[in-house]
């Protein structure tokens, strides 16, 4: 065997023994698309909730449970948030794998009218940083030989989203031509990041439906109001938008608040939020 042939085979086996795939199950793909971007290919990741299903509604099935509990790191936004799988991430046998993105230090935090935390918190891209930076150090606890890697791959992130941050702002540098509605309050993490503000709400609640007072209430709305845009999720209701609308026309823009559209990529997130910045502004300026 010639020499040069077995210091390159004796190479590629102390690669493969040194390296440590690290599997992570996060539960929206949001939060896939930021861990993605730190391990890449030095580990698997994946969600749990479809991106065309509401993470305040899906179901739960014994496979999802079996992947969370084989996965070497689990990430959730919050009990606030996916409220049908959160007796899974308080059990004690988890807690040490488990990242809360909630109790991450130095979140932008935004509440909603009642009071409520608004858990939408990955709408804005500083948020995304700080839970990359969670991910990256505990991927770097759990597999030290590859650190650095982890550590430079967050570095590379925090420069791309920093990039992507000033392609966006300069988006909406001039004042939007018009106002605008949404489906519900989901988008005010990349509003306030970004300068912008939406007009009216029509559900204010996605767990409750508006009754026949509020419903009249939100259409005199819409006549004094007269916007001329609508962002709606996969999931709105058409029956409620059309009762609320009552005749008045205007353009209608389902937003991907869920990353539905985007590929599984390092870059993933920040094509995300390129998507995201592209829905506003088709409402807002054409």
């Amino acid at each position: 065997m010639p020499k040069s042939y077995f210091i390159l085979l004796l190479t590629s086996l102390l690669c493969s023994l040194s390296r440590a795939d690290v599997n992570i199950v996060t539960t929206i793909k949001p939060l896939q698309m930021i861990a993605e971007a730190v391990v890449q290919e030095y580990g698997s990741v994946s969600s749990i909730v479809d991106p065309q299903q509401s993470p305040h509604h899906f179901t739960v099935s014994p496979s999802d449970r079996i992947n969370l509990a084989r996965a070497d790191m689990a990430v959730w936004i919050g009990p606030l948030f996916e409220t049908h799988i959160s007796d899974f991430f308080v059990q004690t046998r988890f807690k040490a794998k488990t990242i809360t993105v909630i109790d991450i230090s130095g979140l932008q935090l935004h509440r909603v009218g009642d009071g409520q935390l608004d858990a939408h918190l990955w709408l804005d891209s500083s948020n995304a940083v700080r839970i990359a930076k969670a991910i990256a150090e505990r991927a770097a606890e759990m597999d030290p030989v590859n650190a650095t890697y982890y550590r430079q791959n967050l570095e590379k992130f925090s420069v791309e989203i920093e990039s992507r941050n000033q392609q966006i702002a300069q988006k909406f540098q001039a004042p939007p031509a018009t106002n605008y509605a949404v489906y519900h309050n989901a988008y005010q993490y990349f509003e306030q990041q970004f300068g912008l503000q939406h007009d009216m709400i029509i559900l204010r609640d996605p767990e409750v439906q508006p009754g026949i007072r509020e419903t009249i209430q939100l259409r005199s709305q819409v006549n004094d109001q007269r916007p001329s845009c609508l962002l709606l999720e996969f999931d709105s209701s058409s029956d409620l938008v059309s009762t609320v609308l009552n005749g008045h026309e205007l353009k209608q823009i389902t937003v991907d608040l869920l990353g539905s559209n985007v590929n599984s990529s390092g870059n993933a997130y920040s094509e995300f939020m390129a998507n995201l910045a592209d829905d506003f502004y088709e409402c807002l300026y054409e």
